[in-house]
């Protein structure tokens, strides 16, 4: 018992300390802007892995990928999680049922290392990722990490802070967060639009909506259009459990496990999105419950997307 204790005092301990050091950083950090980026004149995003399926032919996990296609790229945004190991995992189940070819894709981009977007822990633990049981040959893609990550026969571009990717294609860079299983690193991508604005990509949220918004608007001139991704609103909980805690609602969200994150907060971030102006935002289920996607829906009106597995978001075409 006093190990366990002890255990739950040093991590509130490392909390508070790791929380007022990221703050610290955020408050003296100034990104350099990136102008003149490119743009594109077509933009599809397709879910391929998360919460909600579009039919019992795809599998849905509470995991992350997406496909995004624009004018010059094909990037598969993150890898899933492949929660039961599986052979064929549910990305490359995915990718099948939809048509989706490897040797088309020619970027991929992770938003963090976390086991829900790297295809398990296994492969976090190892600081790389794989989109299925085994590793693959990836050698002819461009990825890009925010963090230290390796691939085997390839070359891994780590972009801590916002840059360009391709014509129109950006990180917004990594943005700190102290979640009570540690700091964590978290990038979006940021697609730019031409004649409506910018769409960022959001894998987990953990950076937060404030600071997401407030470094978008740091970094590029253009204005926000759209917001695609999971916010991590577990509400009144969240999808992953285990000996009774629900691991995405106490150690993965708010402010510390005692603290954690509410309706009312989720409200007012709710409210933030609406006065950026957002013309169009899709809101995922793999770390937000279905009352808060509900929520999100009714404000947004016909502005809102679903994220469905299998299930087009066409931005501009």
């Amino acid at each position: 018992m006093l190990t366990v204790i002890s255990l739950g005092v040093y991590r509130t301990v490392t909390f508070k300390q790791g929380t007022d050091l990221i703050q610290a950083e955020w408050s003296t950090d100034q990104p350099m802007r990136i102008t003149n980026f490119g743009s594109t004149k077509f933009l599809s995003i397709l879910p391929m892995v998360n919460w909600h399926t579009r039919d019992d032919s795809l599998k849905g996990e509470p995991g992350v990928s997406y496909l995004i296609k624009t004018d010059n790229n094909t990037i598969l945004f993150d890898v899933g999680f492949n929660q039961k190991n599986e052979s064929p995992s549910p990305l490359e189940h995915n990718m099948k049922q939809l048509g989706v070819k490897l040797e088309s894709i020619d970027t991929i981009f992770l938003s963090h290392a976390h086991l829900d977007h790297s295809g398990g822990q296994q492969w976090v633990s190892k600081s790389t990722f794989s989109i299925g049981r085994e590793q693959i040959n990836l050698s002819d893609k461009d990825i890009f990490a925010a963090t230290h990550t390796t691939y085997p026969n390839s070359i891994v571009n780590i972009i801590p802070d916002a840059a360009v990717i391709a014509p129109g294609v950006a990180s917004l860079g990594a943005i700190s967060r102290q979640l009570l299983l540690g700091r964590i690193e978290e990038q979006a991508l940021v697609i730019n639009v031409e004649g409506k604005g910018i769409v960022i990509i959001v894998g987990c949220g953990h950076q937060t909506v404030p600071k997401i918004l407030t470094r978008a608007n740091q970094v590029f001139d253009e204005n926000i259009y759209g917001l695609v991704g999971d916010l991590h609103y577990p509400i009144p909980e969240g999808r992953l459990t285990l000996l009774g805690i629900n691991l995405q609602r106490y150690l993965a969200s708010g402010e510390g496990p005692h603290s954690p994150m509410t309706y009312e907060t989720m409200n007012k971030e709710l409210k933030l999105l609406k006065n950026t102006g957002l013309k169009l935002i899709a809101l995922g289920g793999h770390d937000t419950s279905d009352e808060v996607i509900e929520h999100f829906s009714s404000n947004f009106g016909d502005g809102y997307r679903h994220v469905r597995v299998g299930d087009w978001i066409q931005v501009a075409d």
